[in-house]
């Protein structure tokens, strides 16, 4: 889940939150009108996944689905999956619940596109299709720090090696049957 503040324009023309608005109006113990302009939003936000007998095989097979669609069908599939939560607070009062599925805030739409575009390219390191790597366009760096993500995925492609299994490598085909993420890895290990 992820929590995030969101400002009144983005929700203005959410009905829910009109009603709300309407609500607190009739219940306010004063003569001042609540103004939207008044009121703190914050959403939580995330993926919805249906539930599965053989998780693995589902996990498998959702991969390969993905792992094949160029950044815009992926990122659609991702928004489909998107379920967001809106608070509402005003003075003391706070209320929350689930938007309509669908209903999708500017901000939570720009952080999934975002995660989309994270996604893809940590994947691209297990998969290495070009053809999909190029459709994804360039990660927004004011709202993703590019740093972590090569730290996440040059720590991913480690966690994939087994020191024991390219020892062996060696020894059955020599140091040159290694890959150069396998001499990385190696190079790496070395120096700790």
């Amino acid at each position: 889940m992820f929590l995030i503040p969101i400002l009144a324009d983005e929700v203005k023309d959410i009905p829910k939150i009109n009603e709300w608005i309407q609500n607190l109006n009739r219940m306010s113990f004063s003569d001042k009108k609540v103004n939207i302009d008044d009121i703190e939003f914050q959403c939580s936000f995330g993926y919805f996944v249906p539930k599965s007998h053989n998780s693995e095989d589902k996990f498998l097979d959702i991969f390969e689905m993905t792992s094949n669609m160029p950044f815009e069908e992926r990122f659609n599939y991702e928004l489909s999956k998107v379920r967001v939560n809106i608070g509402l607070k005003w003075g003391k009062f706070v209320i929350s619940d689930r938007l309509p599925k669908g209903v999708i805030p500017t901000s939570v739409f720009n952080l999934v596109k975002e995660l989309t575009k994270v996604k893809m390219t940590l994947e691209f390191e297990s998969h290495g299709k070009e053809d999909i790597k190029n459709t994804i366009p360039e990660i927004d760096t004011t709202l993703v720090d590019v740093e972590i993500l090569n730290n996440v995925a040059s720590k991913e492609i480690q966690k994939d090696f087994d020191i024991d299994d390219i020892l062996d490598k060696i020894s059955k085909d020599g140091i040159t049957s290694l890959s150069d993420e396998e001499k990385e890895f190696l190079d790496n290990k070395s120096k700790e």
